[in-house]
């Protein structure tokens, strides 16, 4: 498999043949205005251009949405997205949305697992700041839902099933899903992302080290690394701390660099 860093949480992954395209956040760096109650950047919203010209990232099989938040899925994305390509959603409300938006074939995602192709995808848990009930009542004062999901694909064209974290902080959900899935490959969203100010949505360096100290097998990629204004964790910072704490099969890959295992 690949997996290409586009930005952010917009990743490609190309699995058993096929490319898919995760979680499209396609506008121009700080079109949308920093997220409140946290730390910023100063740049805006994404904090970043694009590594490529946007219609670069259209030559794919399909689309993964793991949540409706603008850095997983904005109104660029919805405007500029080829509208016949499949795209899966993680349950049937987005689904809607997305349908609303001009997509003709969308595809929901559960936990039995769903085929595309000759790949199944399964939908997991994530815990995005729901553990938090400060964050809760965060989410609920913008009209956002906490709600994420993450992916398992899985091919028997492929040596090692590939986990797609998603939006979640470390915790049991994740444990469950590789310990049910024995994947080779975990991709974590590891920004540090806070909201507000001191609460995790995702997770950071210190998640990224429990996890693969109980999980010492795994080759983790830290994806949604920058990229956002709330993020609190840089690639420089991550990589020193993989560096002290001897986590060698950390991978960091920088916007546009694709990784192949």
């Amino acid at each position: 498999m690949k997996f290409q860093q586009i930005r952010s949480a917009t990743s490609i992954v190309t699995f058993a043949g096929k490319r898919f395209l995760i979680d499209p956040m396609l506008a121009k760096q700080g079109t949308y205005p920093a997220v409140p109650d946290t730390t910023s950047t100063g740049r805006g919203n994404p904090d970043c251009e694009l590594p490529c010209p946007v219609d670069a990232l259209f030559n794919v099989d399909a689309v993964i949405v793991t949540h409706l938040h603008f850095d997983h899925f904005d109104d660029a994305a919805a405007k500029l997205l080829p509208k016949t390509r499949p795209i899966f959603a993680q349950n049937e409300s987005d689904a809607e949305t997305l349908g609303h938006y001009g997509f003709a074939d969308v595809r929901i995602l559960t936990a039995s697992g769903i085929s595309f192709e000759n790949i199944r995808l399964y939908r997991t848990e994530c815990d995005h700041g729901s553990s938090s009930l400060v964050t809760l009542d965060g989410y609920r004062d913008c009209g956002l839902d906490d709600k994420a999901c993450g992916v398992v694909f899985e091919s028997s064209l492929e040596k090692t099933r590939f986990y797609l974290a998603g939006d979640t902080i470390y915790c049991q959900y994740v444990v469950d899903a590789v310990e049910k899935f024995t994947p080779g490959i975990i991709a974590v969203n590891a920004a540090g992302a806070q909201f507000p100010l001191g609460h995790l949505l995702i997770m950071n360096q210190y998640d990224v080290r429990s996890l693969m100290r109980r999980f010492p097998e795994l080759d983790v990629i830290a994806t949604h690394v920058e990229g956002v204004s709330h993020a609190t964790v840089t690639r420089p910072l991550l990589r020193k701390f993989a560096a002290d704490n001897r986590l060698s099969r950390l991978f960091i890959p920088n916007d546009g660099e694709t990784l192949e295992f």
